[in-house]
């Protein structure tokens, strides 16, 4: 069963405003407990519990709004007033039906030839992976 200071550690993690070390000192435990409590099946089942829920909220907004995003989407990319903005929006919309390009489908396809792929090829590709931003 949680206690009350359990349910409050789980209600400031949820709203994300907070580090856990802030969220410890508030809730009056060790660092250390908040962290213990991360590690508890029921503590981290409520958590995810209360998580989820948020997710599903959101994405109901979103689904919600779906339409007109994708209107105003199809509006800007046939705008020609701002060319800019136009070439953004058409990429975004190509990447999107046809899925972004990735250096990793070229290293997974000369990898298939059977030619070989030099180590510097490997990092150099990897790093531009992760400055895109892309995780596995």
């Amino acid at each position: 069963m949680l206690d009350e200071k359990k349910i409050l550690a789980i209600e400031m993690l949820v709203d994300g405003e907070l580090t856990k070390v802030e969220i410890a000192k508030r809730i009056g435990v060790s660092r250390q407990a908040l962290y213990n409590w991360l590690d508890d099946e029921e503590f981290r089942a409520e958590l995810d519990r209360r998580l989820q829920g948020i997710k599903s909220f959101v994405q109901k907004r979103i689904d919600a709004k779906l339409e007109f995003v994708i209107d105003k989407l199809y509006e800007l990319a046939t705008d020609n007033s701002n060319k800019r903005v136009q070439a953004q929006v058409l990429q975004y919309l190509a990447d999107r039906a046809l899925g972004k390009p990735s250096s990793k489908l070229d290293i997974t396809a000369e990898a298939k030839t059977g030619d070989t792929v030099s180590q510097d090829l490997l990092e150099s590709e990897f790093e531009e992976w992760e400055a895109d931003g892309i995780e596995e």
